[in-house]
C-alpha cells in the first residue's frame, strides 16, 4: 500500500495522537506526513546524532577516498558525514572518480543524489542482508576495497558477507546515535498520562535507547516500526510491535498506520 500524498481526499488518522522518536533533523517528513492524514503528530526523539567519540578514522578515510573501489552508505546521516569531513578536508563537494556508490534505501539514494552523487546499487529490500546480495550480484567482490561508513555499534551482517566474498572492508564510525533524555522523559510522561495513541520508532536505537531509560512499558500506546531490523529489538526488549511496514520507508509506515487504524474504532 503505498500513499500518493496529491490523492489523499480523507483525513485517516484525524484525531490520533502519534508521536515521532526521530531525531528532530530527520523527523520532518514523517511528522508532516501524519500531519497531513489527519493526526497530531507529537516530536518525542529518544536519540540524538552525535560526531564520534573518534573523528580521526573518518577522516583518513575521507583523504584515501580515491584508494576504494565502492563506498556503501547504510543511512542518510552517514551520507552527511561523510560530505562533512569532504568540506572539512579540502572543500570538496564530491566523490573521486571512479569510485561507485551503494545505498540501503531511497532515503540514503536521495541524500546522494541532492549531492550530485548517482547510486549504482539499491536493494529492492531496505536491509542489510539486501544490500550485500545485490552488491555481490552486481559486481565481484574479491579484491575489491569497501568503504563502509556507518553508526557505531551497527550490525555486522554487512562488512561479514562481503568480507566472506573477498572484499577488503573498512568499516569506519561516522556517527553514534545517543539517548536524548529530554525527550524520552517527555515520551514517558505523555505515555502515563495516556496522551498518545501510538508511538513510531524507525530505527533499533530509537526503541533501544528509550527502553533502556524508560522501561518497556508503553501503557496503552500502540507501536508502528519501519521494518524488520526494528521491530526484531523492539520484541527483544519487551515491547509490543502492533504495526511493521511492509515498505521499509516513511510512506511505507504512514501506509501501514492507515491500514492498521482503517475504520475501526479501537484494537485488542
Amino acid at each position: 500500500m503505498t500513499i500518493a500524498r496529491a490523492e489523499v481526499t480523507e483525513r485517516p488518522l484525524q484525531g490520533r495522537r502519534i508521536a515521532v522518536t526521530r531525531p528532530p533533523a530527520q523527523a520532518r517528513v514523517l511528522m508532516d506526513g501524519l500531519a497531513e492524514l489527519g493526526a497530531q503528530a507529537v516530536a518525542c526523539p529518544t536519540i540524538r546524532i552525535e560526531d564520534p567519540a573518534d573523528p580521526a578514522p573518518l577522516r583518513r578515510a575521507v583523504d584515501e577516498l580515491d584508494t576504494y573501489d565502492w563506498i556503501v552508505f547504510t543511512s542518510a546521516n552517514g551520507v552527511a558525514r561523510v560530505w562533512e569531513s569532504l568540506g572539512a578536508a579540502s572543500g570538496s563537494t564530491g566523490l573521486p572518480n571512479g569510485i561507485r556508490v551503494a545505498a540501503i534505501g531511497p532515503a540514503t539514494a536521495k541524500a546522494l543524489s541532492d549531492r550530485g552523487v548517482e547510486t549504482e546499487v539499491v536493494p529492492e529490500e531496505y536491509v542489510a542482508e539486501a544490500v550485500a546480495d545485490a552488491l555481490l550480484a552486481f559486481d565481484e567482490m574479491a579484491g575489491r576495497r569497501i568503504l563502509l561508513p556507518r553508526a557505531a555499534g551497527a550490525r555486522e551482517v554487512l562488512p561479514s558477507r562481503l568480507r566472506a566474498a573477498g572484499a577488503e572492508v573498512d568499516e569506519i564510525v561516522a556517527y553514534e546515535s545517543r539517548a536524548d533524555g529530554k525527550g524520552i522523559a517527555a515520551l514517558r510522561e505523555r505515555l502515563e498520562r495516556r496522551e498518545v495513541d501510538m508511538v513510531t520508532f524507525t530505527a533499533a536505537s530509537t526503541v533501544r535507547h528509550y527502553v533502556e531509560a524508560a522501561g518497556a512499558d508503553l501503557f496503552e500506546a500502540r507501536v508502528a516500526v519501519i521494518g524488520p531490523i526494528t521491530a526484531e529489538a523492539a520484541r527483544s526488549l519487551g515491547v509490543r510491535v502492533d504495526v511493521e511496514a511492509d515498505e521499509y520507508t516513511v510512506e511505507g509506515l504512514l501506509a501501514a498506520i492507515c491500514e492498521y487504524y482503517g475504520g475501526t474504532e479501537e484494537r485488542e
